[in-house]
C-alpha cells in the first residue's frame, strides 16, 4: 500500500513536471506562490527601487533647476522662476513669495504671487519676528498648514493665511537664518502633500536661497556701478559747462564795454538827427539790437555767476503756482494744457524764489515750444529721500538721444534760430547749481521730462 501511494505520488509529479514543460513554463520558471516572507520583500524592494528612481529624477531636476538658477542673475525673472518651476513640480496651481524688501528689517512682505489674484504690496506682511515664523525657523522644513497651531499665528498673518488657503508652506533658510517664506496651495488633483514634494520644496528653497541672495549681491553692484558711472558723467559734464561758463563769462566782459561806448554815442547820434524822421527809425532799430546783445551778455553772466541769490526758506509748490498764473494764458494761446501733481504738503528749501521763477519760467516757455501743435504739460512735486523732486513732462516729440548731452551749453539750442538765443537752458542750469541742486533731462514715453532736485533741509510748509 505505501509503494503503491508513493509510486502513485511520483508519477503525479512527473504528469505535472510534463505538463509544464508542455505549457511552455520551461526550468527558470518561478514558483506558482512565493512564500509570504519572500513577497514582502519583494514589495520592498521594489517600493524602495521606485523610490530610489524618484530621489535620482529629483536631484537631477533639483540640479537643473539650480544651474538654471544661478545662471539668472535679475532679481525678478529668478523669482518668477522660482514661483513657476514650484508650483509645477508639486502640481498647485497658487503661490506666493515673502522676502525682506527695500532694506526692510522687520518683515517679509509679499514680492511675488500667482494665481491668488493678488497684487504683492507692503501691505500683505509676516512679522519678523512672529512666533510663527520662529516655528518655521526652527523646524527648518515645509510644514502642511493645517497641522499648524492657529495661536502661533497674529492676525495680520491669519488674514494672509485666509486670503491664500496654502496647503503647504515652505521656509527659505541662508545661512541658518529665515531669509524668505513660500506659501503654496493645495494640490490641483486634491491629493495630500508627499513627504517626496516636502523634500524637493525643501532642498529647492535652500537653493533658491543662495540665488535671490546673489541677485540681489548682483543688483545692487549694478546699482552702485549705474551711479558710479552717472556720477562721473555728472562731473564730467559739470567741469564742461563750467569751463564753457567761463569763457562765455570772460567773452561777455569784453563785449560789454565796447557796447557800452556804442549806447553811448547811438544816444549823441540820435540827438543830432532829431528832425531826420529816417534817420530817427534807423537808429531805433539799432538801439533795438544793441538792448538785444545787453540781454544775451547779462543771461551769459547770469549762467556763469547768478547774482544777487537771497536764499529763504521757500514753498516750491506756492511758487509754482504763482508761476502758473502768470503762464496760463500763455499756455492757453499755445493750446497747451497745464496739469498739476502736487499739493503744498512738501518740506521747505532754502531757495531764491525769483530765481526758482525764473527756472520755472524757462521750462515751460520750453515745453509750449515743443509743442507747436498743442499737448500736455504736467507738472509734478514729490519728496525723494532729502531732496524735492519737480518734475515738467511735456508730451512733445523729445530731443535726439545724441544732443542731450549738450541741451544746457550756452547757445545751444534745437529750436529755429529765431525763437531762441541757446541761453534759456544754460542760465536755468546755473541756477539750479547755485541752489545745490541738479536739473536733468530725459525722453519718456510720452515726450520729455525735465527734473529738478533741490535738497530740503526745512520743516515742512502745514508744519509751520
Amino acid at each position: 500500500m505505501a509503494n503503491t501511494k508513493k509510486t502513485s505520488g511520483s508519477k503525479a509529479s512527473v504528469e505535472a513536471k510534463g505538463a509544464a514543460r508542455s505549457k511552455g513554463v520551461g526550468k527558470a520558471a518561478a514558483p506558482a506562490h512565493l512564500p509570504k516572507e519572500s513577497e514582502q520583500r519583494l514589495a520592498k524592494l521594489t517600493e524602495t527601487n521606485r523610490q530610489l528612481k524618484r530621489k535620482i529624477f529629483d536631484l537631477y531636476t533639483i540640479f537643473e533647476i539650480s544651474r538654471n538658477f544661478n545662471s539668472v542673475l535679475e532679481y525678478q525673472r529668478l523669482l518668477d522662476s522660482f514661483i513657476l518651476t514650484s508650483l509645477a513640480q508639486v502640481g498647485a496651481a497658487k503661490g506666493a513669495i515673502f522676502l525682506k524688501e527695500n532694506g526692510q528689517t522687520d518683515r517679509f512682505v509679499m514680492v511675488k504671487g500667482k494665481g491668488s489674484g493678488r497684487r504683492p504690496g507692503p501691505r500683505l506682511f509676516f512679522d519678523a519676528g512672529s512666533r510663527l515664523l520662529e516655528y518655521l525657523t526652527k523646524l527648518n522644513r515645509p510644514v502642511v498648514t493645517k497641522e499648524l497651531m492657529t495661536d502661533l499665528a497674529n492676525e495680520n498673518e491669519r488674514t494672509i493665511l485666509e486670503t491664500f488657503h496654502p496647503g503647504l508652506m515652505v521656509p527659505l533658510i541662508y545661512q541658518t537664518r529665515l531669509s524668505g517664506l513660500l506659501l503654496v496651495s493645495d494640490k490641483i488633483s486634491g491629493q495630500e502633500f508627499h513627504r517626496d514634494d516636502m523634500e524637493f520644496l525643501s532642498i529647492l528653497g535652500n537653493q533658491i536661497s543662495v540665488a535671490i541672495e546673489n541677485a540681489r549681491l548682483y543688483d545692487a553692484e549694478k546699482k552702485a556701478t549705474e551711479q558710479l558711472r552717472a556720477a562721473q558723467q555728472q562731473l564730467v559734464d559739470s567741469e564742461r559747462l563750467a569751463a564753457l561758463g567761463e569763457m562765455s563769462a570772460k567773452v561777455a566782459h569784453e563785449i560789454n564795454n565796447p557796447l557800452g561806448i556804442i549806447k553811448n554815442y547811438l544816444l549823441l547820434i540820435k540827438r543830432s538827427i532829431r528832425d531826420n524822421v529816417q534817420g530817427q527809425n534807423y537808429t531805433d532799430v539799432v538801439s533795438q539790437e544793441i538792448s538785444r546783445i545787453a540781454r544775451i551778455v547779462r543771461e551769459l553772466l547770469d549762467f556763469h555767476r547768478p547774482n544777487g541769490l537771497a536764499l529763504e526758506q521757500t514753498d516750491v509748490a506756492s511758487v509754482i503756482d504763482e508761476v502758473l498764473q502768470l503762464m496760463e494764458h500763455q499756455c492757453g494761446k499755445h493750446k497747451v494744457e497745464l496739469v498739476r501733481h502736487f499739493d503744498h504738503h512738501y518740506p521747505a528749501v532754502k531757495a531764491s524764489p525769483e530765481h526758482l521763477k525764473q527756472v520755472f519760467m524757462n521750462l515751460i516757455i520750453n515745453a509750449y515750444d515743443a509743442m507747436p501743435d498743442g499737448g500736455t504739460l504736467e507738472i509734478s512735486v514729490e519728496t525723494i529721500e532729502n531732496n524735492l523732486s519737480i518734475r515738467f513732462s511735456d508730451s512733445g516729440p523729445g530731443i535726439p538721444v545724441d544732443l542731450i548731452p549738450r541741451i544746457f551749453e550756452p547757445f545751444f539750442t534745437t529750436k529755429e534760430s529765431d525763437k531762441g538765443s541757446g541761453l534759456g537752458l544754460s542760465v536755468c542750469y546755473g541756477i539750479i547749481k547755485k541752489h545745490r541742486g541738479s536739473i536733468t533731462y530725459r525722453n519718456t514715453d510720452r515726450g520729455g521730462c525735465f527734473e529738478i532736485l533741490l535738497p530740503t533741509g526745512g520743516k515742512r510748509q502745514e508744519d509751520e
